[in-house]
């Protein structure tokens, strides 16, 4: 009888710890779900985030078609003019255009906004304003006339205008914005060169006070710009504004040995009277700049012996 209860107590014991053993796997089955599911949460709560987030992003900055309306209404402020009703948007030679006409222009001329696409750091879309004028309609043939550049901010919507002309005592006076080149152009004169000579805009100074030791001051005169992958050193002296001109001298880089920076010399043409039109330009010479030195020469020299312009060998030296 003795043994039966020892049996028995036997039993109960190991039962005990059975029941223990299923009550601790359950509690840390249990545990373990809570935490998949907490992390499962995180996880879904931060991608829930970074959504909105993109979201809210996206909802704050401008399409291109947005800047281009906005861009439209600048320019004409002063006008009644519906974007919808005017404005076509078509691609030309894999950019996009948005031509639309204006009550006072002809069935031959249209005005024309061309994307240059985002600059460097994407806070801005750039347009190019022109106006194209169709000369023979059966050929397609036309002729565009550029004004210039707009930049729209993506998140604001401000719009900045590159340059217009005023009108003087003088004449006109192609003017340029300071807002515009320190949030377009700015981004185009990064330099990688970091042997401690003369950097581009140096070269540009020292070529200015080269050509005219006497007249103004660089700083208050030229105006650095960016056009057509080149910087463009653009100025104007009084005498300019009357029939007016524009001097322009464009980098086109270094020489290989990275001694020289070589700069065209010309001179745009406008036609006289209301809102200057461009008519021509005229090459005039080159000239290469020391880096080192900052001594400069000129491509070309006047020989009053010849009578004609004679290419300068040091110069020639210079370029290989």
């Amino acid at each position: 009888m003795k043994r039966k209860i020892v049996n028995m107590g036997t039993i109960g014991i190991v039962v005990i710890i059975l029941l223990v053993g299923v009550l601790n796997y359950k509690q840390a089955a249990e545990t373990k779900m809570k935490k998949i599911e907490t992390e499962e949460n995180r996880v879904r709560e931060n991608k829930t985030n970074y959504t909105n987030e993109q979201d809210s992003s996206n909802i704050c900055e401008m399409t291109e078609e947005e800047a281009a309306k906005a861009v439209f209404d600048y320019i004409y402020s002063d006008c009644d003019y519906d974007y919808d009703a005017k404005v076509i948007s078509t691609m030309q030679q894999g950019e996009m255009v948005y031509l639309y006409q204006t009550q006072e222009k002809s069935d031959l001329q249209y005005e024309m906004l061309q994307s240059k696409d985002r600059t460097e750091d994407g806070q801005y879309y750039v347009f190019a304003h022109d106006t194209r004028y169709v000369t023979d309609a059966l050929s397609q043939g036309f002729y565009d006339e550029y004004h210039t550049d707009y930049a729209v901010n993506r998140k604001t919507g401000e719009v900045l205008r590159e340059s217009q002309w005023i009108e003087t005592d003088a004449g006109y006076k192609l003017l340029y914005s300071e807002a515009y080149e320190k949030a377009v152009n700015q981004l185009y004169f990064n330099e990688d060169v970091s042997d401690g000579k003369m950097l581009e805009e140096q070269a540009a100074r020292a070529l200015f006070y080269y050509m005219y030791s006497d007249e103004g001051d660089y700083d208050s005169i030229v105006v650095r710009t960016y056009k057509q992958e080149q910087s463009v050193y653009v100025y104007q002296f009084p005498e300019d504004q009357e029939f007016p001109c524009v001097r322009n001298f464009s980098c086109r880089g270094m020489t290989e040995d990275q001694e020289y920076y070589i700069f065209a010399d010309y001179t745009d043409y406008y036609t006289h009277g209301y809102e200057p039109v461009f008519t021509h330009y005229q090459y005039l010479t080159s000239y290469a700049v020391n880096r080192e030195t900052g001594e400069v020469f000129r491509e070309r020299e006047w020989s009053d012996i010849e009578c004609e312009w004679l290419y300068n060998e040091e110069y020639k030296k210079a370029v290989k």
